[in-house]
């Protein structure tokens, strides 16, 4: 009797006495569980397939990171969230969405606002998102937190808008951007 190939294995010829490996990128899954009969197929977007992989959802693109491109042959096929978004599920085709607004995301971000401050990115440095800082505000989808202007400054965390900065207080001027306290305004000269 015929032996069928196993999960991960195939083979297209008559009369071989072995199965061949699954080649990478590709997935040898059997069409019905009574043929056996099992040809590759391209692995999914969302998803890599290294030599061997038996089934289509078997090695999904990890959380951080998504699978635009059938085909993927290995983890590093799966491409880093871009910075401003965030990716918050293992095997995405594309992005989940943009960073919150007050919050902002560097490449490989696994959430849209962190629980607590610095929550880790998939394994990519630095950490995938924060809180604004101080003297900064960040919009919706923010890769980088970005200075409070010139004649404006912020002690607050979170800030989302530019109009959320403070206005430089009479008889002070802040000459720099990005200024977080008081303290770092001149006071105005004489005259």
């Amino acid at each position: 009797m015929p032996v069928p190939c196993e999960r991960g294995t195939y083979q297209p010829q008559e009369g071989k006495d072995s199965c061949d490996l699954c080649p990478a990128g590709l997935f040898c899954e059997p069409s019905n569980k009574s043929s056996g009969v099992q040809l590759p197929r391209p692995c999914p977007v969302g998803y890599f397939c290294p030599p061997g992989t038996s089934f289509s959802t078997e090695h999904p693109c990890p959380r951080g990171t998504f699978g635009p491109k059938p085909g993927a042959a290995h983890e590093s096929d799966c491409e880093p969230c871009p910075a401003g978004m965030y990716c918050s599920a293992p095997g995405l085709t594309q992005p989940s969405g943009f960073c919150h607004s007050g919050y902002y995301c560097t490449k490989g971000a696994i959430t849209p606002a962190p629980i607590r401050h610095r929550v880790e990115s998939a394994g990519l440095s630095p950490p995938g998102n924060d809180i604004c800082p101080p003297g900064h505000f960040c919009p919706n989808g923010t890769s980088y937190p970005i200075p409070c202007p010139p004649g404006s400054y912020s002690s607050s965390l979170g800030l989302a808008a530019e109009d959320q900065c403070q206005l430089c207080p009479a008889g002070r001027y802040c000459s720099r951007a990005g200024l977080s306290d008081l303290s770092q305004a001149s006071l105005c000269s004489a005259g």
